[in-house]
């Protein structure tokens, strides 16, 4: 394809993956890297699929914070340095995804207990990436100075 080809297509192409990629998709994605009894390789093209999504189509995951909520808390819970590669990367990309989107507040225990999990991430993280992206997160919220505050206090103290 030329040049020319591909200029014209490209716009058609963005604008339309939001017809073939929708909810229902990220939730399954989503829903993949979580279940323990599905394959690796259908894994890691979850996780490559949400990854590319996440950049280029924001919108896509308005819908889906508190799933992305909630696999963000399980995965606090099972963090340590043992795990594979592909389990950091995929917090590390999630966590990416979130600190792109807005109104990431959500009410009641599973928001305190998403905002202890990003706190982990923040402090415990596998990975620097955990902690910088969960970070970010936490500073989107709207209590981001009480956050940032008392991350700052815990950090001082070590």
């Amino acid at each position: 394809m030329g040049p020319s080809l591909i200029a014209t297509f490209n716009p058609f192409i963005f604008h339309y993956t939001l017809c073939i990629w929708n909810k229902t998709t990220v939730e399954n994605a989503i829903t993949a890297l979580s279940e323990s009894d599905i394959s690796a390789s259908s894994r890691t093209v979850a996780h490559a699929l949400l990854k590319d999504l996440a950049p280029s189509h924001p919108k896509l995951f308005s819908g889906v914070i508190p799933a992305l909520a909630d696999w963000i808390i399980a995965e606090a819970s099972q963090a340590s340095p043992n795990r594979s590669r592909e389990d950091k990367e995929a917090v590390e990309d999630i966590l990416k995804v979130l600190s792109r989107l807005d109104d990431l507040d959500l009410p009641g225990k599973q928001g305190k207990d998403f905002v202890d999990a990003l706190k982990t991430f923040a402090l415990e993280g596998e990975t620097e990436k955990q902690g910088r992206r969960a970070t970010s997160v936490l500073l989107k919220l709207k209590r981001r100075t009480a956050y940032a505050t008392e991350l700052v206090k815990v950090v001082s103290c070590l």
